[in-house]
């Protein structure tokens, strides 16, 4: 523990020593992406996340063997997160597809307690509007900082299909805060320019 706390080894390092039998190396690593892991799942599921947070470093775990490390350990972990979710929902709702489904249309409630601030709570209502990988694709881009590479990785697409997800996920944002009526005219029509959409987004990370 000592070794990793004062030595800046990297994510692919710890993974393999845990691999390898080193329960220290894989609390570090636990540690290192916790937060982004339960942000993940908590605006998409209802009730604690924890378990789908320990099932997801499991599954990194065992999948450790497989992962050749041409992508960041972030964006291994969330394609596992991305798949464990539907798991999630596909034993509720048999039929689930995050392509076309929202956490909504499977049972999930329209808000979450991460909105416990008026704006991030109507943010979070329309976002659990839209199919799953629209959602995942604004708040991989918003909110991770993600790059649409590394997107179309966890989401198993090419870039140019992920920055055209991304504008038809900004519509169709903007269409449920409308339908909705969680935001008011005035801020709908600021929104409409990208700029100004993409500061907003951006300011309500949970």
């Amino acid at each position: 523990m000592a070794l990793y706390a004062r030595a800046r080894v990297t994510d692919v390092e710890l993974l393999r020593a845990w691999a390898d039998g080193d329960a220290a190396a894989g609390n570090t690593l636990f540690r290192r992406h916790f937060d982004t892991l339960f942000r993940f799942f908590s605006t998409k599921v209802d009730g604690p996340a924890d378990d789908l947070v320990q099932e997801t470093f499991l599954a990194c775990l065992r999948g450790s063997a497989r992962f050749e490390a041409r992508a960041s350990f972030r964006t291994y972990m969330l394609r596992i997160a991305r798949n464990r979710l539907c798991e999630y929902y596909r034993g509720k709702r048999r039929a689930f597809s995050p392509h076309e489904d929202s956490v909504v249309d499977a049972g999930a409630s329209p808000s979450t307690v991460l909105g416990a601030k008026e704006r991030e709570g109507r943010l979070l209502a329309a976002l659990r509007q839209l199919p799953l990988d629209f959602q995942l694709t604004l708040e991989l881009f918003y909110w991770e900082g993600m790059k649409t590479h590394e997107i179309a990785e966890v989401l198993d697409i090419s870039p140019h299909t992920t920055r055209s997800r991304l504008a038809r996920a900004r519509d169709r944002l903007r269409e449920a805060l409308a339908t909705l009526e969680l935001v008011s005219a005035d801020d709908l029509a600021t929104l409409e320019r990208e700029a100004d959409f993409d500061a907003w987004a951006r300011q309500l990370r949970p």
